[in-house]
C-alpha cells in the first residue's frame, strides 16, 4: 500500500498478533501420525488426512481430519508430531521424511528452520514460482473473477529486499535483533539471510552494536529499517518507556556511523521525533526527489517498485486527469507527472503528502499535483467527485478498499488500477468493479516476497 506504517486507529504497529483463543494444546505424549502430503495451504504448511482421535481408530474416510505441517511437500510421506487442534483440524511438526518429494530443495538460509520469515525455501525454484502463481489463479478462478489478459508473475531476485521489520530485545545477558520464530514471540537472530540485502543486513549489525549497550534489560521494540538511494533510514518503536538520556546516547551512536536518519516514536503517539540526520533520506521517482518521512512505506524491493510503476504508467499515460488513492508519498502516480498528467492524490498521513508536494515542487512550476489528507476507510471519496477523472489509482492496506470501491463502481471512470497486498480483499472489491460493469483487462501477479506465501496483485478495470 502506499501509506506509512501508521495505523489507522492513530497506533503505531507493534508487530505482535493476537492469539487464537480456539487453540487446543495437546499433550506431549500424543501418538505420532504417518500422512501423506495433498497440497500447501495459504499458509504454506503442507497439508494431508489423517487418522484421528483415541475413540477413531479405524482407518475410515469419515475419521479423518486435515494436518498441517510445515516445510513438508505434496506427494512426500512423513511421520510427524500433533501439538495443536484448532477446531477440527490439527497443526503439527515434521519427525521423519519418509518419502521425499523430487522438488524438494536445500534451503537459501540457514535459519529456515526456525526463522518465521520464510515458509517455502524447502521447495525447487520452479515448484514455488508454479504453486505461487496457481494457488492465485485458483483463488480467482474460484471466485467467478474473470480475467481477459493475464501478464504473468514477476519474481524478484534474493537478497534485493530493502525493507525490513526487525524485533529486538535487551535481557540480562545480551541483546537480540531479528525476526519472530514461526507462531511465536522468540526472535531468531539471523547470521545470513536469503531475502534480505547486503545493505540492510550491515544496518541491522550496526543496530544491534549501538542498542546493546544503550538499551536497558527488559527493554523490547520494533525497528523499521528502510533503505534509500543514499542510505538506512531507522524508525525505533519502543514498547516501554526508555530513561531520560536514552535518547541522547541514541543520537550520539547513531552520528558515529553511516546510517541516515534515526528517529523514535512510542506505539501510542502520533509523530516521531528525530533523534539524528546525517542528510535527509531520498527516493526518485519520474525525475522527483523525494524525502519520505519515518517510518513510510516503501515497496520491499526496487525491481517490485519499477514493475508496478510501469504498470501504472502503461495503463494511464494517456489520461488527462487522475485520482491516486491512499497515495502515501506518490509511489504510482508521481511518473506520470512526467507526461502532463494532473494528479489528484489523497492519503491519510500528511506528512506522506507534504514530502510527494515538496518533492514535485522543487523541479516544476505547474499546479499538476494537488494533494488532500483524508481517511479513505473512514470517509471516502464520493462518486460525485470523481465525475471527471478518467482514471483513478488506488493501493489500500491488506483489508482493502469496500467503502471506497462502492463510490468508484458508482463512476463512470473508464479505467481503475487497483494494487493489492491481499488476493481475498482484492477478490472482494473486484466483485463490487465487475458486478458494476467492469472487466478485469489485466492482472498480474507480483513476488517481492520471495519464500514466503505472500503476493500482490495489479489489475486494471476498464468499462
Amino acid at each position: 500500500m502506499g501509506t506509512s506504517r501508521y495505523t489507522r486507529t492513530g497506533k503505531w504497529r507493534s508487530g505482535k498478533q493476537k492469539s487464537r483463543s480456539n487453540r487446543q494444546k495437546l499433550p506431549k505424549n500424543t501418538p505420532d501420525i504417518e500422512v501423506k502430503i495433498n497440497r500447501i495451504s495459504s499458509k504454506g504448511d503442507g497439508v494431508g488426512l489423517a487418522n484421528w482421535g483415541e475413540y477413531e481408530p479405524e482407518n475410515k474416510p469419515e475419521n479423518k481430519v486435515e494436518i498441517y505441517i510445515p516445510n513438508t511437500l505434496p506427494g512426500e510421506v512423513v511421520r510427524a508430531q500433533p501439538l495443536t487442534k484448532i477446531g477440527n483440524r490439527l497443526e503439527a511438526d515434521l519427525l521423519e521424511l519418509m518419502t521425499p518429494s523430487l522438488e524438494r530443495h536445500p534451503p537459501e538460509c540457514n535459519s529456515f528452520s526456525s526463522c518465521g520469515g520464510c515458509q517455502l525455501q524447502h521447495m525447487s525454484h520452479s515448484a514455488y514460482r508454479s504453486w505461487k502463481q496457481q494457488s492465485i489463479l485458483d483463488l480467482l478462478h474460484n471466485s467467478n473473477i474473470n480475467i481477459l489478459d493475464f501478464g504473468g508473475l514477476f519474481t524478484s531476485q534474493d537478497q534485493k529486499r530493502r525493507r525490513a521489520n526487525f524485533k529486538f530485545k535487551r535481557t540480562k545477558e545480551k541483546s537480540f535483533i531479528g525476526f519472530y520464530a514461526s507462531k511465536s514471540y522468540q526472535i531468531i537472530e539471523l547470521d545470513n539471510c536469503a531475502v534480505l540485502s547486503e545493505a540492510l543486513l550491515a544496518t541491522k549489525e550496526l543496530i544491534r552494536d549501538g542498542l546493546d549497550r544503550i538499551m536497558p534489560m527488559g527493554i523490547t521494540a520494533a525497528i523499521n529499517v528502510n533503505h534509500y538511494e543514499n542510505g538506512s533510514d531507522v524508525l525505533i518503536i519502543p514498547e516501554q518507556k526508555l530513561p531520560d538520556n536514552t535518547e541522547i546516547e541514541l543520537a550520539s551512536w547513531a552520528s558515529g556511523t553511516n546510517i541516515n536518519r534515526v528517529s523514535l516514536v512510542y506505539a501510542d503517539q502520533d509523530k516521531s521525533r528525530l533523534l539524528y540526520q546525517n542528510s535527509a533520506p531520498f527516493i526518485k521517482w519520474g525525475g522527483i526527489s523525494i524525502s519520505p518521512p519515518p517510518g513510510s512505506f516503501l515497496q520491499p524491493t526496487l525491481f517490485g517498485e519499477n514493475e508496478l510503476q510501469h504498470q501504472v504508467f502503461h495503463a494511464h499515460k494517456d489520461a488527462t486527469n487522475c485520482l491516486d488513492l491512499f497515495a502515501g508519498c506518490g509511489t504510482l502516480s508521481a511518473k506520470l507527472l512526467s507526461q502532463k498528467v494532473r494528479i489528484t492524490a489523497i492519503d491519510s498521513h500528511k506528512e506522506c503528502l507534504e514530502a510527494y508536494q515538496s518533492g514535485y515542487r522543487n523541479v516544476a512550476q505547474d499546479n499538476l499535483l494537488k494533494t488532500e489528507t483524508r481517511n479513505l476507510i473512514e470517509a471516502p471519496v464520493r462518486s460525485e467527485f470523481m465525475k471527471d477523472f478518467d482514471g483513478i489509482i488506488l493501493d489500500p492496506p491488506r483489508g482493502g478498499a469496500y467503502s471506497q470501491i462502492k463510490q468508484i463502481a458508482q463512476t463512470n471512470c473508464p479505467s481503475v488500477t487497483y494494487v493489492s497486498c491481499n488476493p481475498y480483499s482484492f477478490i472482494k472489491d473486484a466483485r463490487i468493479l465487475l458486478d458494476a460493469g467492469y472487466q478485469l483487462t489485466h492482472l498480474s501477479i507480483l513476488d517481492q516476497f520471495s519464500w514466503t506465501t505472500h503476493s500482490e496483485l495489479i489489475g486494471n478495470f476498464q468499462r
